[in-house]
Parts: structure tokens; C-alpha cells; sequence
């Protein structure tokens, strides 16, 4: 489905399991976004105390207390499955200058939008040559695994703050609905403002109670 973003909703600890889905929607009313459904984002390791959570399958859940959800294994899977796709990257890439992320472009259009359409700022953006590898390498149907073009900018960063950026980004979503009613998402595409929010997302999950509750919500 199009535009749609994964949201995570902060919930206090005595929520009612069977209230978790209908609480963590109506919390979103503060917020532009509608929810589409809960999502099975969360892993999951523990067989007690199942009951407590949100939609449970197999080794995922929608959500539950924080103490039952494995954010550490969320968290390692993805540093390492982060790692793999930049060894991919640094292969498809080999030989290529850096390239400018889109963003760049956008900026030069909206400066002049008339001199600068947004058709001219699509063209010079994807003749970038390192662009044009990772779409050509996405349009294979044997593909390992899609390397984003908006991850242009965490992948020039190297291995290592490839890697950390997919630890950073397992938990928050793409937005995070604080206990507090605070709705955090990152401002733009840039590398720096998607930084400044996981940052700050992850820091208001690691403070919450192990009994505060955490449901993932498929929004748009």
C-alpha cells in the first residue's frame, strides 16, 4: 500500500492487553496520520506471559510490555542484516563517484523552481552513475535484497555507520507517539534530521518502564 509508515505508540504500563490496539489508535487522533492496523513488528523469545501480548506469532508480536518484547535481538538482527546489504552495495557501486541524495536536487528546484524544474532536478539525480547501479541492481529479479536509494547517504558512510544507522532505525518506525503525547518523526530525508530522530526515539524508548507497553501501528 502507498505512503504508508510504521508508527510506534508508547502506551502506560496497565493498559489492558485486549484495550492495547483501540488505546494505541486513538492516541494517533493528536497526530495527522490514521492507522491502517497494528503491525507484527516486535520479536519475540519468551513462551510465558503470552497472553500479555498484542497479536503474538510465532517470534513476533504487534506489540506488549517492554520487558516481554527482545528489542536487543530487533536491534542486532538488524545492525548485521545492515552490514550484509553495504557489502552488496559496495560491490554493485564499485567504481563510481559518491553521489548527491535527492534532496540536494529538491533544494536547487524549490530555490528556482523556473529555471530549475522538479523534471530537471529528477534527471540530473538519477544520472548519477552510483544511482543508476543500485536501480539497476534493484530491477533484478534475482536480486539479494533492495539496496534504498534513500539510504544513499547512511551507505556512504561506510560499513560501520551503515550498520549502526540499521541498529538505530530496528525499534522507533518510521514515527514514535511518546507517553507524553510527543509525536517524534524525522523532518526530512536528509541523513542529519533522520539521525537527530532515531536518536532521540531510541533514547525515549530505552527510558521507559520494562511494564510501559510499546504497539506498532501501520499508518499513513
Amino acid at each position: 500500500m502507498p505512503n504508508t509508515s510504521l508508527t510506534i505508540v508508547c502506551l502506560p504500563k496497565g493498559t489492558p492487553t485486549d484495550q492495547l490496539a483501540a488505546t494505541a489508535k486513538n492516541r494517533l487522533a493528536g497526530t495527522p496520520l490514521i492507522s491502517l492496523g497494528t503491525a507484527g513488528h516486535f520479536a519475540v523469545s519468551t513462551r510465558l506471559r503470552r497472553g500479555s501480548l498484542l497479536q503474538p506469532w510465532k517470534d513476533t508480536a504487534a506489540g506488549g510490555p517492554v520487558r516481554l518484547l527482545d528489542l536487543d535481538t530487533m536491534r542486532t538482527a538488524a545492525r548485521n542484516t545492515y552490514g550484509y546489504r553495504w557489502t552488496i552495495w559496495n560491490q554493485v557501486i564499485a567504481g563510481t563517484r559518491p553521489a548527491q541524495p535527492y534532496w540536494i536536487f529538491a533544494e536547487r528546484h524549490l530555490a528556482d523552481p523556473v529555471k530549475y524544474p522538479v523534471s530537471k532536478a529528477q534527471e540530473h539525480y538519477l544520472a548519477q552513475p552510483r544511482i543508476a547501479n543500485m536501480l539497476t541492481y534493484n530491477a533484478l529479479p534475482n536480486k539479494i535484497m533492495a539496496l534504498p536509494t534513500s539510504h544513499l547517504e547512511a551507505f556512504q558512510a561506510g560499513v560501520r555507520g551503515y550498520a549502526h544507522f540499521g541498529w538505530l532505525c530496528a525499534v522507533p518506525g518510521d514515527g514514535l507517539l511518546c507517553l507524553d503525547g510527543t509525536y517524534l518523526a524525522a523532518a526530512s530525508d536528509q541523513l542529519s534530521t533522520r539521525l537527530f530522530y532515531l536518536a532521540t526515539a531510541n533514547q525515549r524508548i530505552t527510558a521507559l518502564s520494562s511494564h510501559d507497553v510499546l504497539v506498532a501501528l501501520c499508518t499513513r
